[in-house]
Parts: structure tokens; C-alpha cells; sequence
């Protein structure tokens, strides 16, 4: 009866330790070897030219490959129409732009049991452009496959609200700038359609949380 005793103590001791460290790794949505995974909608809003956007889909996924840093791939979709009424025509674009980004990302409030908690986002990313594009110039209309158009970059700001420490909402305001500069149309007098444009960007996503490793190996990953 004593030996089972202590051997019931053994193991809710273990238990326990084992309870606090994974506690510990998923109070720290910081921690190196954090994955989250989100998905949501963006509005773009391109500068002057006589073009619309709407609102489109975008999604990304992020490596905590550092403290306070992850890297990440991200990708969205824009529809894109550009009108000249003086020379009447009309380019129309579907996009997807594709590229890699980099995020700081600091916690500014938490809950005392950590099930809330509100971080601050910076960004800086870039990537390619992969369009379909179609132009119409006096009533004909020419058509391109999918393929690597041109490139953009920008950076951006937001907050990321994170619940019960698996998921989260993500909103985040940006500043980039575009360049379509190999799309393989031309107009009747051969040159090639071409534009660029700076633009501002909403984004809302949510998302999840993913701990590659559930154990706090190194032993010095802050308690959050």
C-alpha cells in the first residue's frame, strides 16, 4: 500500500511538471517554433488611373523562427479594371500577388490567466505578381494566360487579438507600391501595356496557432 502511494505521487508530480511546461509554451504564442495560419478578406485601394478594386481574399502562413520575429508566406487576390475613356479602352486583370514577409510582433496586454491578449504587428514584404489580363481597344479584345506580371512591396502596421491561445483575429493597415511591367499584350500601335501604382491596404483575417514543439527545451523562453 506505501509503495503504491508514493508511486501515485510519482506520477501526479510528473504529470504536473509536464502540465506547467506545456502551459508555459502555449501561453507564449512568441516563442520560437509558434506556426499560426490565417485567412481573410482585403480591400485595396490603388491610386489615380482611373482604377476599381474590390474587396478580395488573402492568406498567409508564419514561422516563429525568433523571439518577437516570424517569417512568413502570404498571398491575395486582386481584381483589377482600368478604364481610358478618351482613347476608349479597357484592361481588366485578375492577380495574385505572392511573396514573403517579415513580422515583429509584441505583446501589449494579456489576461492574468493568459487567455486573452493583444500584440501589436509590424510588416515589411514583397513579392510577384501572377495575373490574367485581358484588353479590349475598339471593340477588340486580346487576352494573356497566368503568368509572372511584374512585382510589389510594402509595409504595414496592425493588432492581432488573441483568444483562449489558439486562435486569433488579425486587422492591419499597409502602404505598398505595384509594378506591371511584363504583361505580354500591346496595343495597336505595339507598345506594351504597362502601369504602376502606389496603393493602401486593409486587411481582416483570423487564424490559429500552432506549437511545433509543445515542451520549452532551451529552458529560457519567457512566461507570458
Amino acid at each position: 500500500m506505501f509503495r503504491f502511494c508514493v508511486l501515485c505521487l510519482c506520477l501526479i508530480f510528473l504529470a504536473q511538471n509536464n502540465t506547467n511546461a506545456q502551459t508555459q509554451t502555449l501561453h507564449n504564442t512568441l516563442a520560437k517554433g509558434t506556426l499560426n495560419i490565417s485567412g481573410g478578406l482585403h480591400f485595396q485601394n490603388i491610386k489615380g488611373n482611373n482604377t476599381t478594386s474590390s474587396i478580395q481574399y488573402s492568406a498567409g502562413i508564419n514561422y516563429c523562427f525568433k523571439h518577437h520575429y516570424t517569417l512568413g508566406l502570404n498571398a491575395n487576390t486582386l481584381r483589377i479594371n482600368l478604364e481610358n475613356l478618351q482613347s476608349n479602352t479597357f484592361w481588366s486583370s485578375e492577380n495574385l500577388f505572392l511573396g514573403i514577409n517579415l513580422q515583429r510582433i509584441d505583446h501589449l496586454f494579456k489576461t492574468q490567466m493568459g487567455k486573452f491578449k493583444l500584440a501589436s504587428i509590424l510588416t515589411v514584404n514583397g513579392g510577384s505578381i501572377f495575373s490574367t489580363d485581358e484588353f479590349t481597344e475598339q471593340l477588340q479584345t486580346k487576352k494573356s494566360g497566368f503568368s509572372s506580371t511584374g512585382y510589389y512591396t510594402s509595409g504595414a502596421i496592425g493588432l492581432r487579438f488573441e483568444f483562449v491561445r489558439r486562435l486569433f483575429l488579425e486587422a492591419t493597415k499597409s502602404v505598398g507600391f505595384f509594378a506591371k511591367n511584363n504583361v505580354n499584350l500591346r496595343t495597336q500601335n505595339q507598345a506594351k501595356l504597362a502601369t504602376n501604382s502606389w496603393y493602401t491596404d486593409i486587411h481582416i483575417k483570423i487564424g490559429i496557432f500552432m506549437f511545433i514543439s509543445t515542451l520549452d527545451k532551451c529552458g529560457t523562453c519567457p512566461k507570458w
